[in-house]
C-alpha cells in the first residue's frame, strides 16, 4: 500500500504541474517605454505582456535588471528569447512589439522584478542592422559585431566599371575571429587585415553587409574599414559576352581585372577559308614577374560551344588555337576563385594589374618534327606546350629534372595516351627501351598525371595518337622534392621523434614514405599514432592513403607481414586517424602510400604524422582503475577510469579538467565502489560531496590532439578536496586576448555567478578557461558569487584580480638546459618567470630547426649535428641559451647518394676531352667513386672524371659510389668543321608593331658541321625572338636581338627598331604624312626603290591596290589640308 501512495502522489504531483502549465493565461498588460524603469510583479504562472513601440527598422534593445532575480523570469521580444547572453534582443521592423514575461517553474512567488529596455547601438553606424549607412569614396568607419549583428552599407558608383577597396584594419597575431562579407555579387571571409577589391558595373547603388563568422565566445569584435571607388579600365563595361569589346585582328587592347565579380569580354572576328578550320594565336602580355596576377580566360566559338576552356595564367602567355567557324569569337577574362567549401573563402588574388591582349592571325605545331626520341623537343618544365596530335601521330618531348626524386605533373587534353623515359634508359637501348610509366604495350591516359621522377637527369615523354587535326594543350610541370623524398626504402627511413609533427605528401601515385620509431627498452607501451591531413578537398573520387607498421624483423624475413595497418582519406575539411597499439620495445618502420588506382590519382598535400608513446593502461574496468594523486594533473591518454581514493561522508570533491579551451566531447563520470554512477558534467569544472565513506573513482573521456611545432596534448584531469562555497586564485597575470585555465572551486550547491567589471574580460563556465580583452594592458576583478544580490546575508563570493599586459613578465629565465644532447634525445626545458601568478603560455623558438626542433611547451628534441640558440620569450622579456648537438660523421657507410654536373654530353671525334664532376650526398661523405663508359669505341673515361670523344657512336659513363650511381648520356659526333664566325647583312631592321620577320645571319664557313643557334632579345616587351629566329614586335621601341653559335659560342646582333602600327599616308614611318611619302610613293611606282609591305599598306592610299601618281597626288593634297583626312 504504501508503494501505491507513493506512487500515486508522483503522478498527482506531476498532473498538477502539467495542468499548471497548460491552463497559463496570457494578460495583455499595456505598453512600456524605452529607457522608462518598470516594475512587474507576477502573482502566477500566467504570461504578462506588454508592448513596446520600435520607431526605425533595425533596432535593437538591451535589457537592464535592476533586481537580482533575473534568472527566475523569462523576458521574450515577439515570442523570441535573446540571442546572446548580454539580453539584447532584435526587434527587426518598426512597429508594435509584444515584451512578455513569466515565471520559471523554480521561482517562488509572488515575483517582484524591475528592468529598463534600453536602444542598444555598439557602433556610431547603428541602427543599421536593416537600413544601410550610405558611404562615400575615401570613407573610414569603424564597426562593431556581435554574434547576432548585421552591419549593412551602400556605396554609389557614378561611372561604369567602378570598383570598390575596402580595406580592412583591427586584427592582430592573436586573432582567431572572421567575419563575412557579403553584397556585390561575392560573399567573402575576412580573417585578417588587407584590401578586398569588389566590381561594380553599371553606375548606381551597391548594398553590402558585414556580420559574425567566427568567435570564440559571446564577444564582440572591433574592426576598421576604408572605402574606395576606382575607375576600371579604358574598355568597361565588358563584363558579358553581349557587350565585349571589338578586338581587331593583330592589335593590342588594354584590360585589368578590378575585382571580384568583373570580367573583361572581347570579341574578334574569324575568317576560316574554303570550310578549312584557320589557325590563331591568343596573346596576353605585360604581366609583372615579381607579383603576377592570376588570369584566367575561356574561348567561345560564334555558336556559343567552347573552344578552349578555363585556363590560368600568370605570366606572358601565347596559346595557337584553331577556328573552323565564321563570324565573332569571344575571349572572357576573370580572376581566378577557388572557393573552399570547408571554410566557406574565396582564395582570390587581385592585383588590378594594367595587361594587355591581342589576338593573331596563324599559328601551327612549332615542336614538330619530333616523331622520334632523338627528334624530342626540349622544353622548359612549366610552359604551355600548344602542339597538334593527331590520330597516328607521336610527339616527343624531353626535359631536365634538376634534383633528385622530383615529381613530374602532365596535363593534357590530347587524348591518347603516354610514356615516360628515362634518358639513360634509350641511350642504352633506344626503341627497345622500357618506360618507367606507361609501357610499349599498355600507354596510358595522361590528362592528370603525377608521376615520381629518380634521379636527376634527361628525361622523355612520348605522347601517342589523338583524335583531330586541332591544336591542343600540355604542361609539362616539375614539382621539387620534399626535403625527406629520399625515403622511398625502408633503409631509408626518416626517423620520426616523439611528438614531434613530421610533414609529408604524396606526391605521386608511386610514391612511398618510409618512417623509423624506435621504442626504447623497459615494459610494453601503448603506440598513440596519429595521421592527419591539414587542408580538405572536395574533389572525386576521395584520395586514400594506407599505412603499415612493421617490425625490423620482417625485412630479416622473420616476420610475414606487416604488424598494424591503417587507412586515411581527403575529405571536405581536415581529417585526422587516432591508432593505439600495444607494441614491445624495438625498431618499428612505418609505410605510408598511394592507396587506389593509378588512374585516378590527385597529389595528397599536407599530410602529417605524429606519435606518442604512453604507458600501457588497463583500466577500462573499475576494478583496474589507474589511481591520481589529488592536486597533481594527471594526462589522460586513453578513455578509462582513475581511482581517487577513500573519502569521508560529507566531503566536498573539486573535479577539474582541461580540454586547451574545448568543451568536453562527452561526460566525466563519478562513480562509487559498487560501480554505481553518483553524478556525471560535460563542464570542465565542477564538484559533488561524498555521500558516504568509502572509495570513488572518475571515469575520463580522452581527447588527443595533434598540431604541428605543438606537443602531442590530451584531456588533463585533477581533483582535491576542500570545505569552501566557493573559492579562487587571488590574482592572475596574462597576456591580451588569450585564454588559459583558472582554478577556481565551489560546493556541489553553488549556483554559480560570474561578473566582470570589464565587458570582454570573460570565463567560460563550460571550459573552465578565462579569456583577456583585446587591449593592450589593464587590469579588472572577476567576481565569482552565488548569485544573492551585494549586501545579502547568504551571498558568497570568491575575486580573483586579472592584469593582463602585453609586455607582463619582469624577468625569465631557462633552467636545466644542457649543453650538449646527443642526436635523437630530447630534453624538457623550464622556465622561470616574474611574477610567478603568469598563467599564459611561453614563446619558444629554435634558431635552427635542422639540428633542435623546440615545441610549445618547452620540449627540445635534437634532430642533427650542429649548435642552435633555443629562446623562450613574453612579450619583450626573452631568455636563450645554446645547445650543441653531437654525433659520429657520416664516413661512406653513411653515403645516400652520388649526383653528376650534367646528365646529357655532347662531343666531336677527335676533340678535347670534357670534365665530369660527381658529388656524393650528403655534402661530407667520403667514399672512393669508380667510372666507366658503356662503350669504350665511342669514348673513354678517366677515373678523375674526363671524358674523351674517339669516333661516332653512344656510350653511357656512369660514377658509382657504394650502392649508388649516376649516369651521362654522351653522344659522340663524327669529326665536324668548325664554326669561325657569324654576322648580319644588316646592323637594323625596322618591323611596325605585330609583323614579324625572320632573321638569317651568316655562319662561317658555310660547310660548318653545327649550325645551330641560340637567341636572346634584350627586351621582350619590345619584341621577342622565337628559337628559329622570328622576330614579333610587341610594342613600340628598340631592342638588341643577339645570335650565338652552338659551336664557338660566336655572336653577332642586330637592332630591331619597332614603330607603330602603318598610319595610311605614313610611308616613311616618321609620323608625318608630308612631300617625303609621296616622294616614296613616285619613285617606288616607276621601280627606283622597293617597298616594304608594311609600307605598301601605307602608300595604298586610294585602296585600288596599285602604288602610283594617284596615291601620290592624295597624299600631297591632305599635306596641303586641301581634305581633313585620308580615310
Amino acid at each position: 500500500m504504501k508503494r501505491v501512495g507513493r506512487w500515486t502522489w508522483m503522478l498527482l504531483t506531476l498532473l498538477l504541474l502539467l495542468c499548471t502549465t497548460a491552463f497559463a493565461k496570457t494578460i495583455e498588460c499595456g505598453s512600456i517605454e524605452l529607457e522608462q524603469p518598470v516594475e512587474v510583479t507576477l502573482e502566477d504562472r500566467n504570461t504578462l505582456r506588454y508592448t513596446l513601440t520600435a520607431p526605425i527598422d533595425g533596432m535593437r534593445v538591451q535589457v537592464e535588471w535592476l533586481t537580482e532575480n533575473k534568472d527566475y523570469i523569462s523576458l521574450k521580444v515577439n515570442g523570441d528569447p535573446p540571442y546572446n547572453k548580454k539580453s539584447i534582443y532584435k526587434l527587426e521592423e518598426h512597429g508594435e512589439k509584444t515584451i512578455d514575461l513569466s515565471a520559471a517553474l523554480s521561482a517562488e512567488l509572488p515575483l517582484t522584478v524591475r528592468f529598463v529596455l534600453h536602444e542598444y547601438r555598439n557602433d556610431e553606424q547603428e541602427p543599421n542592422d536593416m537600413i544601410p549607412t550610405e558611404l562615400h569614396d575615401g570613407d573610414s568607419v569603424k564597426f562593431v559585431l556581435d554574434s547576432g549583428d548585421t552591419d549593412r552599407f551602400t556605396i554609389t558608383t557614378e561611372k561604369p566599371g567602378q570598383d570598390f577597396a575596402l580595406t580592412f584594419s583591427g586584427f592582430n597575431y592573436a586573432d582567431r575571429t572572421s567575419f563575412k562579407l557579403s553584397g556585390i555579387g561575392t560573399s567573402y571571409t575576412i580573417d585578417g587585415n588587407g584590401t578586398v577589391f569588389l566590381h561594380a558595373g553599371e553606375p548606381g547603388a551597391y548594398q553590402f553587409s558585414l556580420y559574425m563568422f567566427y568567435m570564440s565566445g559571446d564577444g564582440e569584435i572591433s574592426r576598421s574599414m576604408e572605402v574606395h571607388l576606382l575607375d576600371g579600365d579604358e574598355n568597361e563595361l565588358n563584363d558579358t559576352k553581349e557587350t565585349a569589346t571589338p578586338l581587331p585582328i593583330g592589335t593590342d587592347a588594354a584590360f585589368s581585372i578590378g575585382g571580384i565579380g568583373d570580367a573583361d569580354w572581347f570579341s574578334f572576328e574569324a575568317v576560316p577559308e574554303d570550310g578549312q578550320a584557320k589557325l590563331y594565336t591568343l596573346r596576353l602580355l605585360d604581366f609583372d614577374f615579381e607579383n603576377p596576377e592570376i588570369v584566367c580566360y575561356e574561348i567561345y566559338a560564334p555558336d556559343g560551344t567552347v573552344v578552349v576552356s578555363e585556363t590560368a595564367v600568370s605570366s606572358r602567355h601565347t596559346r595557337v588555337f584553331s577556328c573552323s567557324q565564321q563570324g565573332q569569337y569571344a575571349v572572357r577574362l576573370y580572376p581566378k576563385e577557388k572557393y573552399d567549401h570547408y571554410s566557406e573563402k574565396y582564395n582570390v588574388s587581385i592585383q588590378r594589374a594594367a595587361l594587355r591582349i591581342r589576338v593573331e592571325e596563324g599559328g601551327d605545331d612549332p615542336y614538330e618534327s619530333n616523331d622520334t626520341w632523338l627528334d624530342a623537343a626540349y622544353i622548359e618544365p612549366g610552359q604551355l606546350i600548344s602542339h597538334v596530335l593527331s590520330s597516328g601521330d607521336t610527339d616527343w618531348f624531353c626535359f631536365t629534372a634538376s634534383e633528385d626524386y622530383m615529381t613530374v605533373h602532365i596535363v593534357s587534353n590530347s587524348g591518347g595516351s603516354a610514356g615516360i623515359y628515362t634518358g639513360q634508359e634509350l641511350a642504352e637501348y633506344g626503341d627497345d627501351a622500357n618506360c618507367i610509366w606507361g609501357g610499349d604495350s599498355n600507354y596510358k591516359s595522361f590528362s592528370n598525371l603525377y608521376w615520381k621522377l629518380g634521379e636527376k637527369g634527361l628525361y622523355y615523354i612520348k605522347l601517342i595518337g589523338g583524335s583531330s587535326e586541332a591544336i591542343r594543350s600540355t604542361t609539362i610541370s616539375l614539382i621539387p622534392p620534399e626535403a625527406i623524398e629520399n625515403n622511398d626504402a625502408w633503409n631509408r627511413a626518416t626517423p620520426l621523434y616523439e611528438d614531434v609533427t613530421q610533414a609529408f605528401d604524396i606526391t605521386a601515385a608511386n610514391d612511398t614514405e618510409w618512417f623509423r620509431i624506435t621504442v626504447p627498452k623497459g615494459n610494453q607501451k601503448t603506440l598513440l599514432l596519429d595521421v592527419n591531413i591539414t587542408d580538405g578537398s572536395n574533389s572525386y573520387p576521395r584520395q586514400s592513403v594506407k599505412y603499415f607498421l612493421y617490425r625490423e624483423a620482417y625485412f630479416e624475413n622473420q616476420d610475414d607481414g606487416s604488424l598494424k595497418e591503417g587507412t586515411i582519406e581527403t575529405g571536405p575539411g581536415p581529417e585526422s586517424r587516432l591508432n593505439y597499439w600495444d607494441i614491445e620495445p624495438g625498431t618499428y618502420y612505418l609505410l605510408a602510400k598511394y592507396n587506389k588506382s593509378f588512374d585516378f590519382f590527385t597529389r595528397v598535400q599536407k599530410l602529417n604524422i605524429c606519435y606518442k608513446l604512453v604507458s600501457h593502461l588497463n583500466n577500462n574496468t573499475i576494478v583496474t582503475a589507474s589511481p591520481l594523486k589529488e592536486r597533481e594533473w594527471q594526462d589522460v591518454w586513453q578513455t578509462g577510469y582513475f581511482s581517487i581514493g577513500e573519502h569521508k561522508a560529507g566531503e566536498i570533491i573539486q573535479i577539474q579538467c582541461d580540454e586547451g579551451g574545448s568543451k568536453l566531447n562527452s561526460y566525466i563520470g563519478v562513480y562509487g565502489a559498487d560501480g554505481k554512477e553518483i553524478t556525471s558534467s560535460r563542464r570542465a569544472n565542477f564538484s559533488f560531496r561524498v555521500p558516504a565513506d568509502g572509495v570513488y573513482y572518475l571515469y575520463v573521456p580522452a581527447s588527443v590532439k595533434y598540431s604541428e611545432n605543438e606537443s602531442v596534448r590530451t584531456t588533463r584531469v585533477r581533483y582535491y578536496t576542500h570545505n569552501d562555497k566557493i573559492g579562487a586564485v587571488e590574482s592572475v597575470t596574462m597576456r591580451p586576448n588569450e585564454s588559459a585555465f583558472l582554478d577556481l572551486w565551489f560546493s556541489a550547491d553553488t549556483k554559480l555567478s560570474v561578473k566582470s567589471e570589464v565587458e570582454n574580460l570573460t570565463y567560460d563556465l563550460e571550459t573552465g578557461y578565462l579569456t583577456t580583452p583585446d587591449t593592450p594592458e589593464g587590469n579588472a576583478d572577476l567576481v565569482f558569487s552565488n548569485g544573492y544580490p551585494e549586501g545579502d546575508e547568504k551571498r558568497v563570493e570568491a575575486v580573483t584580480h586579472v592584469i593582463w599586459s602585453e609586455n607582463p613578465l619582469s624577468d625569465i629565465s631557462i633552467s636545466n638546459a644542457p649543453q650538449s644532447l646527443p642526436v635523437g634525445s630530447s630534453v624538457q626545458l623550464e622556465a622561470a618567470v616574474s611574477p610567478e601568478d603568469y598563467i599564459c603560455h611561453i614563446s619558444w623558438k629554435s634558431s635552427d630547426t635542422s639540428v633542435l626542433r623546440v615545441l610549445s611547451n618547452g620540449k627540445v628534441v635534437a634532430v642533427g649535428q650542429g649548435e642552435a640558440v633555443i629562446t623562450a620569450s613574453i612579450g619583450e622579456a626573452t631568455s636563450s641559451v645554446t645547445i650543441t648537438v653531437t654525433g659520429e660523421q657520416p664516413g661512406e657507410s653513411g653515403l645516400t647518394g652520388v649526383s653528376l654536373d650534367r646528365y646529357t654530353l655532347t662531343l666531336y671525334a677527335g676533340e678535347e676531352a670534357e670534365q665530369l664532376t660527381a658529388t656524393l650526398k650528403p655534402e661530407g661523405t667520403e667514399a672512393t667513386i669508380r667510372w666507366t663508359s658503356s662503350n669504350q669505341t665511342a669514348a673513354t673515361v678517366s677515373q678523375d672524371g674526363k671524358v674523351t670523344p674517339l669516333s661516332a657512336g653512344v656510350t653511357v659513363v656512369t660514377a658509382a659510389a657504394g650502392d649508388y650511381r649516376a649516369s651521362c648520356i654522351v653522344t659522340v659526333q663524327p669529326e665536324r668543321v668548325r664554326v669561325t664566325g657569324i654576322r648580319f647583312d644588316e646592323p637594323t631592321h625596322t618591323l611596325m608593331m605585330g609583323s614579324t620577320v625572320t632573321l638569317q645571319p651568316i655562319i662561317a664557313p658555310d660547310d660548318a658541321t653545327v649550325k645551330n643557334l641560340t637567341w636572346v632579345s634584350s627586351d621582350e616587351q619590345t619584341a621577342t625572338v622565337s628559337r628559329t629566329g622570328i622576330v614579333t614586335a610587341l610594342s613600340v621601341g628598340e631592342t638588341t636581338i643577339t645570335a650565338t653559335t652552338v659551336d664557338g659560342g660566336y655572336s653577332a646582333e642586330i637592332k630591331i627598331i619597332v614603330t607603330a602600327a602603318a598610319q595610311l599616308g605614313d610611308v616613311n614611318g616618321d609620323g608625318y604624312i608630308d612631300a617625303a611619302d609621296a616622294l616614296l610613293c613616285l619613285r617606288a611606282s616607276v621601280g627606283l626603290i622597293t617597298l616594304t609591305p608594311e609600307q605598301e599598306a601605307a602608300a595604298d592610299v586610294n585602296h585600288d591596290g596599285l602604288i602610283d601618281a594617284g596615291d601620290a597626288i592624295l597624299i600631297l593634297r591632305y599635306d596641303a589640308r586641301l581634305f581633313p583626312s585620308l580615310n
